[in-house]
């Protein structure tokens, strides 16, 4: 242990580079990092720029959180890639397979973690990456051989290198994270938004609040130029007034006409079934008369056919149409989804989680979600801050969850069942039906019931059949015929 403390120090220091084991790791065919007590890479071997194709000067320093990286730049990805999972920032020694994406292929690595104590609680983290990479088939045999030591932390590594790879096929340049999954209409809603941001069309996205559809018109318009691209421009068509409205449309199409501005700008109308009628004439001739690099983009929670003022617009607006199901819809989602925005949590400090337990992603999954993503977005935050452990666990998940399954999972009070009451019913029935057989005859209709006459007439007295006699009246003769 102090010579790992005293090899880490030397790191640190900068004056590993005359020493033999700096000379055996500069050799090494294996890839070795470090990372500091602040998950600051502060050393690696040749071996890692060579896999990574990274550029030295811009890898060394950087942050290594435990999340999949959003960034575009290649550096910051593969900092992300590397980072330790969190048991290992408390002093756990474990495994795990890396993702390292090098631009034109993505590499799978066995990684192994070391935590050196540096201080009282602190640790920083020597790793060796494995000298080959393995196929996708080697790496499912290992999360299997590994899930009988600790399968929810098993789990929890496997979720984040599936959210990888997602990231990196669904995602990719578009910023469609919160449309990552395997949904068919999702999958249905990415493709459209990847047309729609090669080209200047018209758009229209209609869904539930909460679904996203403001960051899908986002995606939209930067993901053709990136940062390069020009501005997006609100509108609430449900809070602005026309004049307003009106003002700001007209104020966009100026800027082309005085300016002639070559960047791609977009006007977004949010709620735009909610605009008024006497706009629509504004915005039609906005869309058939637009320049190259002017879009409209409009959000709905509406289908068009119920904008029962809006004729034209509708047709107009919606060249490319995108509709998003809700949470509810794209339940299996919900596990990815939930994965990405703990980690996006992961990426803003030094708290690092790994993911869920098995039975807090059960609640998850249980919940209904009448806010959509902006809720789930919140709840993962609230269990974020609350989890205690490397996992974030069924108490972590606000209360507002577990009442909502406490309510749902309330049975319905059986009703009792009155034996007596049933078999006097059924009784009953069976009397009339042999009465009726017998024509009325009660001493036929006995010996259909295998009983005598006198006790028939007993028997329907107490079932209600006939009248019981008054002590005045005379004795009737209840003899069996």
């Amino acid at each position: 242990m102090l010579a790992a403390r005293l090899f880490f120090v030397t790191v640190m220091a900068k004056h590993i580079s005359g020493s033999p084991i700096s000379r055996l790791l500069r050799e090494s065919v294996s890839p070795v990092y470090v990372l500091d007590e602040n998950q600051t890479l502060v050393y690696f071997n040749p071996s890692l720029l060579e896999l990574t194709g990274c550029e030295e000067q811009k890898l060394l320093g950087q942050v290594c959180r435990y999340h999949t990286s959003p960034s575009r730049l290649h550096h910051e990805i593969i900092a992300a890639a590397l980072a330790p999972p969190a048991e290992v920032l408390l002093g756990k020694r474990t495994q795990r397979i890396l993702s390292l994406d090098a631009v034109k292929v993505v590499h799978l690595r066995k990684a192994e973690f070391y935590p050196i104590p540096l201080a009282a609680q602190t640790f920083g983290t020597l790793v060796f990456l494995g000298p080959n990479d393995l196929s996708e088939e080697e790496a499912a045999r290992f999360f299997a051989e590994n899930s009988r030591e600790d399968s929810a932390t098993v789990r929890a590594s496997e979720l984040h290198r599936l959210l990888f790879m997602l990231h990196r096929y669904q995602a990719g340049q578009y910023r469609l994270e919160r449309f990552l999954g395997h949904n068919p209409e999702i999958a249905l809603a990415r493709e459209q938004a990847r047309l729609a941001a090669s080209c200047s069309a018209p758009v229209l996205i209609l869904g539930a609040s909460g679904v996203g559809k403001e960051s899908l018109a986002n995606a939209i318009h930067f993901g053709r130029d990136g940062e390069n691209a020009g501005g997006v421009i609100p509108v609430d068509c449900q809070m602005l007034s026309a004049e307003l409205i009106e003002s700001t449309i007209r104020a966009f199409r100026q800027r082309y006409e005085r300016t002639g501005n070559t960047k791609r700008n977009t006007l977004l109308l949010t709620n735009i079934d909610r605009i008024a009628p006497e706009l629509e004439p504004i915005l039609l001739s906005l869309l058939t008369n637009s320049e190259e690099n002017m879009r409209m983009i409009g959000t709905s929670s509406v289908e068009p056919h119920h904008w029962e003022k809006l004729r034209e617009l509708p047709h107009h607006l919606g060249v490319i149409t995108i509709k998003i199901p809700t949470l509810a819809q794209r339940r299996s989602d919900i596990p990815i989804l939930a994965q990405w925005f703990l980690e996006q949590q992961n990426a803003q400090g030094k708290v690092q989680k790994n993911g869920f337990s098995p039975d807090a992603m059960d609640l998850l999954l249980f919940y209904q979600w009448p806010e959509n993503i902006d809720e789930l977005i919140d709840v993962v935050t609230e269990a974020h801050a609350a989890a205690r452990e490397t996992l974030v666990r069924v108490m972590d998940i606000p209360s507002r969850l577990h009442h909502a399954q406490q309510a749902r999972t309330v049975k319905t009070r059986k009703k009792k069942i009155d034996l007596e009451k049933y078999l006097r019913k059924i009784e009953t029935e069976l009397v009339r039906r042999a009465l009726k057989s017998a024509r009325g005859n009660k001493a036929e209709a006995a010996r259909l019931l295998g009983m005598n006459r006198p006790r028939l007439y007993r028997r329907m007295e107490q079932l209600g059949l006939i009248k019981p006699p008054s002590p005045d009246s005379p004795p009737q003769d209840r003899r069996e015929e």
